[in-house]
């Protein structure tokens, strides 16, 4: 394909960043590196020396997900399948290949899985719904506790390794102490089964995480380990990007500005998060110059901000910038988004697939 110089857009990764972020995780547990969050290459082989050091691992959803591991020398023994509805060949593949941590939500999966797995040299997780805990909250992912306890019981005498996973989703991160509820609930419902270990997923940021609840759980169920899945806040804010205006038009007397990316190719955490990114406008003369979600000044310029898919909802949203930069809103001007680091490479759909990306680190 030919790559074209107008259809360059540029991410700059804050390695330093990730670093970091991925240190204060490991504070809390063993930290396991979700690629559905961000499965480029590049991200991969700056976590890979984390993911070696001690019982750090990559959770994968897909084959692809194995295949990118294995381009750059993952072991297969530093990943866990945590997709639940992965096909039953799709499973027993990954095994053959050899990954040797698996995740399951009902007892037939486990069943049909040891036909032909060895369960004692087998690291196996139960994902346990969120709904048992938050009853008004819905998600489709998981299983109840009394099949949680099918499968430990099912194991009894095959399997010594196995423990309890769940997610923390959006909806579920604005209760209050959804963490503490979720690990006092599982302290409560499973402590005596021999669980030998948790797995949290959908943290919040680092400096977010209560410690003390995570230390204290491990304590009382005596586990083995706590592992986490940042995914999100482990590269989200490590990695900017840089596009640019592409089309202006008027709609009814509204403003409209397009640009080259938009939700479907580098903004899909619009849809996941009702995320709002930090968007600046490169002024030829003063450097960035913030576009924000509101009004600021009664003489802020309104607009309208959408992406170039040709995808009727692919629009950002109702956008102001000081009105002394309005005549800077023209085709090749460049838009500079912070911390868009997660779900962009695995939602990557722009209209043609030509767009270009261009990793730069800062």
């Amino acid at each position: 394909m030919k790559k074209l110089e107008e259809n360059n857009v540029y991410f700059y990764v804050d390695r330093n960043k990730i670093i970091h972020n991925f240190r204060e995780f490991n504070k809390f547990g063993n930290v396991y590196y979700p690629l559905k969050a961000n499965s480029n290459e590049i991200i991969l082989k700056i976590l890979k020396p984390l993911i070696n050091e001690i019982n750090n691992g990559f959770l994968i959803s897909y084959i692809s997900h194995y295949e990118a591991l294995k381009e750059i020398g993952v072991n297969p023994n530093k990943m866990c399948l945590i997709n639940v509805l992965a096909e039953k060949e799709s499973v027993k593949y990954l095994y053959k290949e050899g990954v040797r941590y698996f995740t399951f939500d009902n007892l037939d999966s486990l069943k049909d899985f040891a036909e032909y797995a060895d369960l004692n040299e087998t690291k196996i997780v139960f994902r346990l719904s969120s709904t048992e805990v938050f009853n008004d909250k819905f998600i489709h992912l998981g299983c109840n506790t009394d099949e949680c306890k099918e499968m430990i019981s099912y194991l009894k005498g095959k399997c010594a390794n196995y423990g309890i996973s769940f997610y923390i989703q959006k909806e579920i991160k604005l209760e209050n102490k959804s963490l503490e509820k979720m690990l006092e609930y599982i302290d409560n419902n499973f402590k005596g089964l021999d669980v030998s270990f948790i797995n949290i997923a959908g943290l919040k940021q680092y400096y977010e995480v209560n410690g003390d609840s995570i230390k204290d759980v491990k304590k009382k169920m005596k586990l083995k380990e706590v592992i986490l899945e940042p995914g999100k806040h482990l590269i989200g804010e490590a990695i900017d990007m840089e596009t640019r205006i592409i089309k202006t038009k008027a709609i009814k007397n509204k403003a409209v500005v397009v640009i080259k990316n938009g939700i479907f190719s580098g903004f899909f955490d619009t849809v996941l998060y009702d995320e709002q990114f930090e968007l600046y406008l490169k002024s030829r003369e003063d450097g960035n110059i913030r576009i924000t979600y509101e009004k600021i000044k009664d003489t802020d310029f309104e607009f309208v901000l959408c992406g170039g898919a040709l995808d009727s909802k692919d629009i950002l949203g109702t956008m102001y910038i000081d009105d002394k930069y309005k005549n800077e809103l023209v085709v090749g001007s460049k838009i500079y988004a912070k911390s868009v680091g997660s779900y962009f490479e695995e939602f990557f759909m722009p209209a043609g697939g030509d767009l270009n990306k261009v990793y730069k680190f800062i």
